[in-house]
């Protein structure tokens, strides 16, 4: 498994975390101050608490993915252990954050973090989250959203970026689901429109995919730029 990995990209927003959610603490904390020493200034509270929170909530985005341990990128890394020099990796380096080129065709992986149940309601067409505390849910996690649409946003990102350098030689580019913690539960997910895996098992869905159009040797090589 070859695996290229953008360190820098990491490390800058590793530091812009910590930098916001810090700011975000002391504006939040001068605002408190303001109340009681210049009460006449009735309404900075008001706004500080706006912006303190909306800097902290940055942050914590941003540290979801680029401090919090495990990393996702980390964690894809160790899922991917004995592939062969056949299966690439690139992580921060294209436009989706972790693509994956396979003799099967090319993967766009969105990793989620949260813990607790993730159940796909097929008549509403997204998943239903449970089993996380409201504590949880406000201070350590970000809502789950809808992470369907956001792994085939993913997946067209890379699929516009490749067909614009390869032209009609660009493969299909496909999305896949994958979640990070290991306590995550799955029910009725074998209806989502998309693969949805757990980290440990994507090793194992790689290896039993069907081989189908991928990216030759000459354009990988042509992405070196890429993967300097």
């Amino acid at each position: 498994m070859q695996i290229f990995t953008n360190e820098t990209l990491i490390k800058r927003y590793a530091l812009i975390s910590k930098a916001l959610s810090t700011t975000g603490i002391l504006v939040l904390l001068s605002g408190l101050a303001a109340s009681f020493l210049r009460p006449e200034w009735y309404s900075l509270p008001f706004y500080t608490l706006i912006a303190g929170f909306m800097l902290s909530n940055v942050g914590m985005f941003l540290a979801n993915r680029y401090v919090r341990e495990p990393r996702p990128d980390l964690v894809l890394r160790n899922s991917m252990k004995g592939l062969d020099d056949r299966y690439l990796m690139y992580q921060y380096h294209l436009p989706a954050h972790h693509t994956i080129i396979t003799p099967s065709g090319v993967y766009a992986v969105t990793p989620k973090f949260q813990g607790g149940t993730v159940e796909w309601n097929d008549n509403r067409r997204r998943f239903r989250h449970r089993g996380v505390s409201i504590y949880r849910k406000i201070f350590g996690q970000e809502s789950l959203g809808q992470p369907i649409i956001e792994a085939q946003a993913e997946a067209q990102r890379l699929a516009k970026f490749l067909n614009k350098k390869f032209g009609d030689d660009a493969p299909d580019v496909y999305p896949i689901l994958l979640f990070t913690n290991p306590k995550i539960a799955f029910e009725n997910i074998k209806e989502t429109p998309i693969p949805v895996l757990k980290a440990k098992r994507l090793n194992a869905y790689l290896r039993k995919q069907p081989h189908r159009a991928t990216l030759s040797d000459q354009q990988i090589k042509d992405l070196e730029p890429i993967r300097s």
